[in-house]
């Protein structure tokens, strides 16, 4: 099978590894994929052809990508969603233009395009400086964090196809769908032939197409049923002050709008309440903090200290290395708000 492959960037290292990829599915060798490592050390999974065809044949039926398709992979390939969008293109036997991976990949491009899959950071960035490419986008699919409020309102302002995917490198990228633009959905939607149940309030992944073992996550779930469910939060994350349970991602996504900086909740030792809630800032300069009390938080929610970092480090795929950055913090960093 001929890969319909064509390269924006002549970049000699781009091409080695989508040349390394193609040999080994011709000779249904077998794909080591290594995970971001955002929650945990970096591991190494392993795939067969049969399973990567799967994956992306749902895939493909989802979008509606056919032999008549383009898409533009700009994520790096040695991520799952990179690697996986060359497997989709082989499978439906589509149009691929592949570029490095940047903040702005539509800044250059000029071709029509079906399907893109991006970061937030770069769907942020596509959207404020290259609109018109954007908006000649059939159908986007966005994957390697949340969506902040902000960014779906500029989607659907924009009348975009968005979806929002729920996926990791085990299963191969996304197993649930969201659609947030032009009418945003409140939950996921499974993949065919997967089924979801719970654990510990955490999700629990059934996908016998790919694994027989269930795949118990650490993401705290609002399950509806066993195809649908709202993301709360990570268990991994959460924080314990004074008894009452904190998500930090909820509580994200209410500061979210007040906060001009890069930011994460992270929770600090404290003698009385066991642990408080604390805001990890990027960038050098203190910012306006909203008065946390008038914006309705219970008090355990309030955040009580500040650390400035000069630049988050951030994975290939743009998630911001939380425990990286906590561990370089000293309690000289965190100072009182």
């Amino acid at each position: 099978m001929q890969a319909k492959w064509f390269f924006i960037d002549s970049n000699a290292e781009l091409q080695a590894t989508a040349a390394r990829f193609l040999e080994s599915w011709h000779t249904n060798a077998p794909f080591q994929i290594k995970s971001s490592g955002t929650t945990g050390l970096p591991q190494l999974h392993t795939f067969n052809q049969t399973q990567l065809t799967h994956s992306a044949q749902a895939s493909n039926t989802a979008f509606e990508l056919t032999t008549h398709s383009r898409a533009l992979l700009c994520l790096p390939l040695s991520s799952v969603g990179g690697l996986m969008l060359l497997a989709r293109s082989i499978v439906g036997d589509f149009e691929l233009l592949l570029q490095l991976p940047s903040a702005r990949p539509l800044q250059n491009l000029r071709q029509k395009i079906d399907f893109v899959a991006m970061v937030p950071t770069q769907l942020q960035q596509s959207l404020e400086h290259d609109l018109p490419q954007l908006k000649g986008i059939a159908k986007i699919l966005v994957g390697g964090g949340q969506l902040s409020s902000e960014l779906i309102a500029a989607c659907q302002s924009a009348q975009l196809e968005v979806w929002q995917s729920y996926g990791m490198t085990e299963t191969l990228s996304h197993v649930a769908l969201r659609k947030v633009s032009p009418i945003e959905a409140s939950f996921y939607s499974a993949m065919p032939g997967i089924h979801f149940s719970n654990k510990n309030d955490c999700l629990v992944i059934h996908y016998p197409a790919l694994q027989s073992e269930e795949l118990v996550t650490k993401d705290i779930v609002e399950l509806h049923n066993p195809t649908t469910f709202t993301w709360i939060g990570r268990s991994d994350n959460a924080i314990n002050s004074g008894g009452f349970k904190v998500i930090p991602e909820i509580l994200e996504a209410q500061l979210d709008k007040y906060l001009g900086a890069a930011f994460f909740i992270a929770s600090l030792p404290d003698a009385k309440w066991g642990q408080i809630v604390a805001i990890a800032i990027e960038g050098n300069e203190k910012p306006v903090f909203p008065d946390f009390q008038s914006l309705g938080l219970k008090a355990a929610e309030i955040p009580r200290k500040y650390a400035l970092v000069p630049h988050f480090e951030r994975t290939e795929t743009q998630k911001i290395k939380r425990q990286e950055i906590l561990q370089s913090l000293s309690n000289a960093d965190w100072r009182p708000l």
